[in-house]
C-alpha cells in the first residue's frame, strides 16, 4: 500500500510539473534572578543547566557602553555608558530551553557573575509561536540562578506592536521568555481532531502577586489558574464545551462534520489584569485553535457535500505534494518552496490545485483565450510532529468537462481542508 501511495504521489507530482502553463484578579510582571546574589532562596521548580546550542557571538564592550545581539535577532542586551569600568568580552550563547513553561530559544549571556554599575536592557523578541495558548501580556522573562531555580523581574516595557518585552538587569546569567498564563491541552503538539472528537483544556499559571511588586520572584511550577480568574468560555465557530463559565478546566466537542471555519477557536475570557511599567491590560483572553478534519484532502463543490481523498503528504526541496486519491477520483494541492505557511496560486505549477471528480477536471486556472489565475489561497501548517494540515479556497476555480465534446467548460467555488501523514512517516 505504502509503495502504491509512493508512486501515485509522484506521478501526481511529474503531471503537476507538466501540465501547466510555466510562470483577563491582578497579575503584575514579576522576576527571578538566575545570577542574582548568592543568598538567593532556591525554592520553586527547579530544572537542570540548559545545554549549549549552536556557536556563540562575541562583542567587545567597555566604559562607553555598547550592545550585542543573538544570530537570530531573537535577544538583544544593551549595555549604558558607565556600566562598566573596564573592557570585557561579552558573549551571547543559545541554550535548550529548561525554564518552566519556557518558550523558544533560552540564552546564556556571558561572563558570569558580571554585575553593572548602571541597570543594562535586555530585550526578547516574540513570535506567534511564543504566544500560542497565551498572549503577548502574559509573557514574561526569566533567569535561572545558581541553585537552579527560576527567577522573573518586572517587565520594564511591552511592544505588541514590535513584538517585544524589555526588562532591567544588573547581571548576566542564563535567560528565558515564559509564558506565566497559558491554555493547555492533552495532545501532543498543536489540537487536531476528527470530526465529533473532543479534547480537554486546562488553564495554568505560575505567579500571582500584587502590581506594585518590584522583586525578583522565584518562579514556581505551573498550577491550575484560581477559578476567581476564569470569566467564561467561548468557541468562535462550531462545536461545543462542557462548561462555559468560570472553571479552569473545559472540554471541547467538534461538530460531526468539517466545521465552515477551521481551525476552530476555543477561548477563555479571564478576570485578571496585568500591569506593566504602570500600564493595566485588561479584557484578557486565552486561545486554543482546533484542526478538525478527517484524515485526508478533502473538497467541497459550491458548498455541497464534502468528498474525501485519503492519500499522503510528500514534502521535499523540489515540489511539496498533499495528494489522495479515491478510486478513479483524486485531489492535489502542491507548493514550491518553505514547508508551511501561505501560498497565492500560480499561473505555473508552483502553487497549484488539481481535482479529478467523475467527468470533471477542476483547476486554480479558469477562462480559455485568457487564462485567469483563480483567487483565494494556500495554508499549511507543518508544526504536527504527526499530520501535515491545512486549508484552500479556489475562487473561482475553472472546471472541464472533456468528455463531453466540444469540452464544456465553467467556474466553481472550493474550499478544502487536509490532514496529511508525510510519506514514509509511520
Amino acid at each position: 500500500m505504502k509503495n502504491k501511495l509512493q508512486l501515485f504521489l509522484c506521478s501526481a507530482l511529474a503531471v503537476l510539473c507538466l501540465a501547466c502553463d510555466p510562470d483577563k484578579g491582578s497579575v503584575a510582571p514579576t522576576s527571578d534572578d538566575n545570577s542574582g546574589p548568592p543568598s538567593a532562596p532556591a525554592t520553586g521548580a527547579v530544572t537542570p543547566v540548559g545545554t549549549p546550542e549552536g556557536t556563540p557571538l562575541t562583542a567587545t564592550i567597555g566604559p562607553a557602553g555598547g550592545s550585542i545581539q543573538s544570530a537570530d535577532q531573537r535577544i538583544r542586551i544593551s549595555i549604558p555608558a558607565g556600566a562598566l569600568t573596564e573592557t570585557k568580552t561579552i558573549s551571547v550563547q543559545p541554550l535548550t530551553n529548561q525554564c518552566p513553561s519556557g518558550t523558544g530559544q533560552a540564552f546564556r549571556l556571558t561572563p558570569h557573575g558580571l554585575t553593572f554599575a548602571k541597570p543594562a536592557t535586555l530585550t526578547f523578541q516574540y513570535d506567534e509561536q511564543d504566544v500560542k495558548g497565551s498572549a503577548p501580556e502574559f509573557l514574561r522573562v526569566a533567569y535561572q540562578n545558581e541553585k537552579g531555580s527560576w527567577q522573573s523581574p518586572s517587565l520594564k516595557s511591552i511592544d505588541t506592536t514590535a513584538h517585544n518585552v524589555t526588562i532591567s538587569t544588573t547581571h548576566f546569567s542564563d535567560w528565558s521568555l515564559f509564558q506565566n498564563v497559558k491554555l493547555t491541552h492533552d495532545q501532543p503538539g498543536s489540537i487536531i481532531l476528527d470530526p465529533g472528537g473532543q479534547v480537554n483544556l486546562k488553564v495554568w499559571g505560575h505567579i500571582d502577586t500584587p502590581s506594585d511588586n518590584t522583586d525578583d520572584l522565584i518562579i514556581p511550577i505551573p498550577v491550575l489558574l484560581d477559578e476567581k480568574y476564569i470569566d467564561s468560555w467561548q468557541v468562535a465557530a462550531e462545536g461545543s464545551l462542557k462548561n462555559t463559565k468560570s472553571s479552569n478546566i473545559n472540554t471541547y466537542q467538534a461538530p460531526n462534520h468539517i466545521p465552515a471555519r477551521n481551525p476552530v477557536a476555543v477561548s477563555v475570557l479571564l478576570n485578571k489584569t496585568v500591569t506593566i511599567d504602570g500600564r493595566v491590560y485588561r479584557d484578557l483572553r486565552l486561545v486554543s485553535n482546533v484542526f478538525v478534519a478527517p484524515e485526508g484532502i478533502s473538497v467541497q463543490i459550491d458548498g455541497g457535500a464534502w468528498q474525501t481523498y485519503p492519500g499522503g503528504a510528500n514534502l521535499n526541496s523540489t515540489q511539496n505534494v498533499v495528494t489522495g486519491k479515491n478510486g478513479a477520483e483524486s485531489a492535489s494541492v502542491s507548493w514550491k518552496g518553505a514547508p508551511e505557511g501561505v501560498f497565492r496560486w500560480t499561473k505555473s505549477t508552483d502553487v497549484a490545485f488539481n481535482l479529478l471528480q467523475g467527468p470533471m477536471i477542476y483547476q486554480h486556472l479558469y477562462g480559455t483565450k485568457n487564462v485567469q489565475v483563480s483567487g483565494g489561497s494556500l495554508k499549511v501548517d507543518n508544526s504536527n510532529l504527526a499530520w501535515v494540515v491545512g486549508t484552500f479556497t479556489v475562487q473561482p476555480a475553472g472546471w472541464v468537462r472533456p468528455s463531453t465534446p466540444p469540452n464544456v467548460i465553467g467556474t466553481a467555488n472550493i474550499k478544502g481542508v487536509f490532514r496529511m501523514k508525510r510519506i514514509g512517516q509511520q
